[in-house]
């Protein structure tokens, strides 16, 4: 019985590391750990990832008589903002920007 265990096992490692570099390339499924390398990475050339300590963030709630397309595109516009994201859910957009430039009374008002 134990033979048979340790034959079983073999095979098994053999299936695993014959399928593993088949896997490799295959992103739409990453295991858990990939993701959150990626995540994690803090070599990533894109400035939305890169730890800076002049960004902030503001989030204000748009009524329902504004077009939050409009407010978004407004707030995009303005300078010293770096990104306007709607939230349906909540009906709130969240605003990044370069607290250097602007803050977030100025874009509250802007926005008004």
């Amino acid at each position: 019985m134990k033979t048979m265990n340790k034959v079983i096992a073999a095979m098994m490692m053999m299936a695993l590391t014959t399928t593993m570099p088949a896997m490799a390339g295959n992103n739409k499924h990453a295991s858990h750990f990939e993701k959150v390398d990626r995540a994690l990475s803090h070599h990533d050339a894109h400035k939305g990832n890169v730890y800076r300590p002049d960004v902030k963030t503001c989030t204000f709630k748009v009524s329902r008589h504004e077009n939050y397309k409009k407010v978004v595109a407004k707030a995009k516009n303005m300078k010293g903002v770096i990104d306007a994201k709607w939230n349906p859910r909540t009906r709130e957009v969240t605003v990044r920007y370069d607290a250097k430039v602007t803050s977030a009374r100025n874009i509250k008002h802007f926005m008004a």
